[in-house]
């Protein structure tokens, strides 16, 4: 089986090249929060989770923004594999955090990302 060279991007906040887990985890807090059809020239990248977030919490939103994010997820992130999705902190109380689990595919490791949306 042939190995993959690593994805490599830039670091959000210091600037400097990233790799690895650290990448991944930013690519999914990346996708779960850019809004569909705002990127000019990747007009389909992103999820509709965002939009989610701000109806009421029933549990067909719920439901959908679950299946939103492991749907934006396994379409943007080849690195990573989604088993679960877990949101917290929905309500007028704050801002929803959410808890993705699942297997970082080039060190076969489980891993978790969690993303606290403002």
């Amino acid at each position: 089986m042939a190995t993959l060279d690593p994805i490599v991007d830039i670091d959000r906040e210091t600037g400097e090249l990233i790799s690895g887990w650290a990448r991944c985890r930013q690519s999914i807090y990346t996708i779960l929060t850019t809004r569909l059809h705002t990127r000019l020239m990747r007009l389909r990248f992103g999820s509709e989770f965002s939009d989610l977030i701000d109806k009421p919490s029933t549990d067909e939103v719920f439901m959908r923004s679950i299946i939103a994010a492991a749907d934006a997820i396994d379409k943007y992130e080849p690195e990573f594999m989604v088993s679960s999705v877990l949101i917290e902190n929905l309500g007028p109380e704050g801002a929803p955090q959410i808890t993705i689990v699942g297997d970082y595919l080039p060190e076969a490791t489980s891993r978790r990302a969690q993303v606290a949306l403002s």
